[in-house]
């Protein structure tokens, strides 16, 4: 006759199934600790949407952005920044360039960007993209007139002038809207770069 092996349960079985589930959840609380901190302190992921800073960032572009910098170091002009809006009652995330500085006035007139009264040098553009812009459009950067920035307040547009939605739309942003600054490109894989 063949000998069958029979499993009794016990009370230390549903011990041992609790000590899984609680080493699951402990583990679980951890992993998303180090996330939330990661992306609120350090880093965070991001996917660019739309054109706007075009050719600068492409359209779906993934990658991560510094928060740590942008705490450290502060926003200087120029940096490239991720800030959240508020419209109508809508929260969202753009990115553009820092082009205006707190107490700043800024202007447009016929495609020259004026900071305090001075032209402002915008190497960052790329030359043959506008130019190619403006002889099929005649305008690259439309007029605009002169915004005073309070003591708090930074004006950002995108680098695709024509196709961009920024502080000549929604308006200035205050330095708690900049969450984080520089990007870092990482996929697709043969377009990885740092811009800032």
């Amino acid at each position: 006759m063949k000998k069958t092996n029979t499993y009794r349960y016990n009370d230390e079985d549903d011990r041992l199934l609790i000590e899984d589930i609680l080493d699951f959840i402990k583990t679980f609380l951890i992993c998303s600790l180090i996330v939330i901190f990661i992306n609120t302190f350090l880093f965070s992921p991001k996917q660019v949407s739309g054109r706007s800073m075009h050719p600068t960032l492409q359209n779906h572009q993934k990658g991560v952005t510094n928060v740590l910098n942008a705490n450290i170091n502060g926003i200087q002009r120029y940096d490239i920044v991720v800030a959240k809006i508020i419209e109508n009652n809508e929260t969202s995330e753009v990115i553009k360039r820092v082009i205006g500085m707190p107490n700043d006035t800024i202007s447009c007139k016929d495609e020259v960007i004026y900071i305090n009264g001075e032209p402002l040098d915008e190497p960052y553009l790329n030359t043959s993209y506008k130019d190619d812009w403006v002889s099929k459009n005649y305008y690259f950067t439309k007029n605009f007139s002169e915004v005073k920035l309070g003591e708090d307040e930074y004006f950002l547009m995108g680098d695709n002038r024509p196709l961009s939605q920024d502080s000549r739309d929604f308006g200035p942003v205050k330095r708690e809207q900049i969450l984080a600054k520089d990007f870092l490109v990482l996929w697709p894989l043969s377009e990885i770069s740092y811009l800032s």
